[in-house]
C-alpha cells in the first residue's frame, strides 16, 4: 500500500511560525525606531539643513546681491529654515551730513535721498557705502559702514565694530569733485521660495550654535537673537551672519551683521532635549554639527564630541 503523504502544515505549526515571524518583525521595527531615534532623524535633519545652505549658495552665484538662509527661532531653538531673497541695493544721493565735520568721528547723522526706492525702505538697510557717480561711471567706492535708520530719510552711519572698523582703521569718504556723493544700501533678506521644517522632533539648538570666535559675546550664542540669517555673496562665500533679520515689535537691531572670518556652527539634536533644562545637549553622542566655512561657503556635517559641561571650553571641545 502506498504511504500517505502530507501536503500542508498543521494548525499548530502555522501558529508557531506566525508567532516567530511576528517576534522577528517586532524586533526589526524596534531596531528601526531606535536607529531613527538615535541618529537617523538627527542626521537627516543635519543633511536637510546643509542642503538648504548649499542650495542658497548656488542661487547666490552671479546674483548682484547674493542669497541667504534664514533660521526662524522659537525660543532657544528653531525647527524651521527658509531660503531668503536679498533685494537689490537701495541707491541714491547723500543730501546732508557727509563728509563729517570731524574725520575721527565713529558715527554721524546723514540725510539720504533714494532714487530707486521709497525712503521708507531704508529701515531695512544695515550697511552703506559711498562713491561718486558722474557721466554714467562710478568713482572709487568706500568701505561698507553700518547703517541704522529708524526715522527715514534720517539715518546714523557708524563704524562696523563687529568687523574691526574704528576711526583709526577706516576713512570717511571725502567730498567728490562733482559735489554729489552717491550711496548704496544693502538690506536685510526676507524669506522667499523654499521653506523647510526639520524632521519631527529635531531642531537647531541655538544656545550652542554660534560663531567660532568665542571672544565675541554677541555671537557666541545665537539664542534670543531673533531670526538668524547666513548670507552668501555673488561668488558663493559667506559675507554676513545676521541677527534679528525679521523685524519684531519691541526689538531693535542694535547688533550689526558680522562679516565672518571664523567658522559658523549649528548644533542639531532632539527638540525635547533642548526644551528640558535638566539635559545638557553638549553631552549627547547623537547630536550633530552643521559647520559653515565662510571663506569658501563649504558646508560640512560632523558628530558632536560629548561634554560634561556647557562652558566655553566644553563648547570648543564639542565642536
Amino acid at each position: 500500500m502506498k504511504p500517505l503523504t502530507r501536503n500542508g502544515f498543521t494548525l499548530t505549526e502555522l501558529l508557531v511560525v506566525t508567532a516567530i515571524l511576528m517576534s522577528l518583525f517586532g524586533l526589526v521595527l524596534s531596531g528601526a525606531r531606535t536607529s531613527g531615534r538615535t541618529d537617523g532623524d538627527i542626521r537627516r535633519g543635519a543633511q536637510q539643513f546643509a542642503s538648504l545652505l548649499l542650495a542658497s549658495q548656488s542661487l547666490s552665484l552671479g546674483s548682484p546681491t547674493g542669497a541667504a538662509v534664514i533660521i526662524d527661532p522659537e525660543g532657544q531653538l528653531s525647527d524651521t529654515v527658509a531660503q531668503a531673497r536679498r533685494f537689490p541695493f537701495i541707491e541714491g544721493v547723500v543730501v546732508q551730513g557727509m563728509p563729517p565735520a570731524d574725520p575721527t568721528a565713529s558715527a554721524i547723522q546723514v540725510r539720504l535721498s533714494p532714487t530707486n526706492d521709497d525712503a521708507a525702505s531704508l529701515v531695512h538697510g544695515y550697511k552703506i557705502r559711498f562713491f561718486e557717480r558722474a557721466a554714467g561711471t562710478d568713482g572709487p567706492v568706500s568701505d561698507w559702514f553700518s547703517l541704522a535708520c529708524t526715522a527715514p530719510p534720517q539715518a546714523v552711519v557708524s563704524m562696523r565694530r563687529e568687523n574691526g572698523q574704528s576711526s583709526q582703521t577706516a576713512l570717511w569718504p571725502t567730498q567728490p569733485a562733482s559735489g554729489v556723493l552717491s550711496f548704496q544700501v544693502a538690506r536685510y533678506p526676507i524669506p522667499a521660495g523654499l521653506s523647510q521644517a526639520l524632521p519631527d522632533g529635531v531642531a537647531i539648538d541655538l544656545r550652542h550654535s554660534g560663531y567660532g570666535d568665542e571672544t565675541m559675546s554677541d555671537w557666541r550664542s545665537l539664542a534670543d537673537k531673533g531670526a538668524i540669517a547666513v548670507g552668501f555673496d555673488p561668488v558663493g562665500t559667506v559675507d554676513s551672519l545676521m541677527q534679528n533679520v525679521l523685524p519684531q515689535a519691541g526689538r531693535s537691531r542694535t547688533v550689526q551683521p558680522l562679516t565672518p572670518s571664523e567658522q559658523i556652527y549649528f548644533l542639531i539634536t532632539f527638540r525635547d532635549e533642548i526644551e528640558d533644562p535638566a539635559v545638557n545637549t553638549l553631552a549627547s553622542d547623537r547630536a550633530m554639527w552643521v559647520v559653515v566655512q565662510p571663506q569658501t561657503g563649504r558646508v560640512t556635517i560632523a558628530e558632536n564630541v560629548p561634554q560634561t559641561s556647557t562652558d566655553v571650553t566644553a563648547l570648543r571641545a564639542a565642536r
